[in-house]
C-alpha cells in the first residue's frame, strides 16, 4: 500500500493527467471509488478525472445523483497515467480496453477481485488484494496513506460502495465494520446512503426478479441445490435473489445476437464446504467462450460468444467436479 501511495502521490505532485477508470455497467462500489480517488489525486496536484466504460448501473446513477457527483462515460485516453479500480482486466472495459491495449499509457491496477496474471505484464504497478470485501475499503486505506482527509460526502460515497458490494453487510468481515466506523466518523451519512441504494420502487427490476424466479430450473449436484435462469437484465441481482430464497448456487444468463452473459452467486457456507470459487470459474468460462470473466468467490460474472445452452452445459460440468465436500 505504501508503494502504491508513493507512486500516485509523486504522479500527482508532477501534475500528471490521471484517469481513474472503472468497468462497464459500473456498480456503486466501482463508480464511487473512482470518483473519490480522482478527487483525492486532484487535491494533491494531479489533473485527475474519473471515468467509466460504456455506462453505469441504475443504482450507481442514483447514488451519484444523491451526492451531486458525475462520472464521464467513455472518457478520452490521452492521459499520462490510467488507474483501473474495481476492474480486474482490460476486457471489462469493452472498446476502451482495446484502445488502452493499443496505446497503453502507464497503467496501475487497484482491485479486490481474483488476480488476473496476464494483467500484471501490462501494468506499471499492480495492487490486488482479494481479502478486501469492497474496492471502497482499499480506497479508504489508500487515502489515509496519501494523507488526504475525506469530506463528509466522500465518506458517504465510499460507504455506499461498501454497503452495495457486501450485499448490505451479508458478506462483510470484521475489517469491513472498522472501515464503516471510520467513514461514519468522517461524516458519512448512513441514512442518506441507505436511501440512495434503495430502488424498491423500480418496477422493471421487481418484474425482472419475478420473471427470473418463474423461469428458473433447479437441479441437485452432490446434494447442492443449483438454480439456473434466463433474464435480459439485472442478472446479478436475480442470481442473488435465487440464493436468498434457497439455492446453494445460482446462475442467471442472457443471450443476444451470439453474445452471452452470465452472473453467478453462491452461499458462503457452500463455498467453505466445497472450495468453490466463482471468480475462478467465470474466468475460465470467459476464456472458453472468447470473452472475459472473473469476480469474487461468491459473486462473479462472464461474457462471451456462443449459445447460452452451451455455457450452461459447461457450467454444470464444472460444478459436478467442484460441488463435493472437501475431505
Amino acid at each position: 500500500m505504501k508503494e502504491l501511495a508513493n507512486f500516485l502521490a509523486e504522479a500527482a505532485r508532477r501534475g500528471q493527467r490521471i484517469l481513474v477508470l472503472c468497468h462497464h455497467n459500473a456498480d456503486p462500489d466501482a463508480a464511487t471509488s473512482a470518483i473519490v480517488l480522482a478527487e483525492a489525486l486532484k487535491h494533491l496536484g494531479a489533473q485527475a478525472q474519473a471515468g467509466a466504460s460504456e455506462d453505469i448501473s441504475l443504482i450507481a446513477q442514483n447514488v451519484l445523483k444523491t451526492f451531486g457527483r458525475e462520472i464521464m462515460i467513455n472518457p478520452p485516453l490521452d492521459v499520462d497515467l490510467a488507474v483501473l479500480v474495481d476492474t480486474s482486466s482490460l476486457e471489462h472495459l469493452g472498446k476502451l480496453g482495446e484502445q488502452l491495449r493499443e496505446g497503453l499509457p502507464n497503467l496501475v491496477v487497484v482491485d479486490h477481485h481474483r488476480p488476473v496474471e496476464a494483467m500484471k505484464q501490462l501494468t506499471t504497478l499492480y495492487f490486488v488484494r482479494e481479502e478486501f470485501t469492497s474496492e471502497a475499503e482499499i480506497i479508504l486505506r489508500l487515502l489515509k496513506e496519501l494523507g488526504v482527509e475525506l469530506t463528509s460526502e466522500q465518506a458517504s460515497l465510499l460507504l455506499a460502495g461498501i454497503i452495495s458490494d457486501t450485499g448490505h453487510f451479508r458478506f462483510a468481515k470484521d475489517e469491513t465494520f472498522e472501515a464503516v466506523h471510520q467513514l461514519l466518523e468522517a461524516g458519512g451519512d448512513y441514512a442518506r446512503v441507505n436511501e440512495s441504494l434503495n430502488l424498491s420502487e423500480d418496477y422493471s427490476k421487481r418484474i425482472a426478479m419475478l420473471k427470473a424466479a418463474a423461469r428458473s430450473k433447479l437441479c441437485r449436484i452432490h446434494k447442492r441445490l443449483v438454480a439456473f435462469s434466463e433474464l435480459g437484465s439485472f442478472e446479478g441481482d436475480a442470481a442473488g435473489m435465487l440464493v436468498r430464497i434457497g439455492a446453494d448456487v445460482a446462475f442467471v444468463g442472457s443471450e443476444e445476437k451470439g453474445e452471452v452473459r452470465v452472473s453467478g452467486r453462491a452461499r458462503q457456507k457452500t463455498l467453505k464446504l466445497t472450495g468453490l470459487h466463482l471468480g475462478e470459474l467465470m474466468e475460465e468460462m470467459g476464456k472458453q467462450f472468447e470473452g472475459s470473466g472473473g469476480g469474487h468467490a461468491g459473486a462473479a460474472s462472464m461474457h462471451g460468444k456462443g449459445k447460452l445452452e452451451e455455457v450452461k452445459k459447461h457450467l454444470f460440468g464444472f460444478l459436478q467436479q467442484k460441488l463435493k465436500s472437501k475431505k
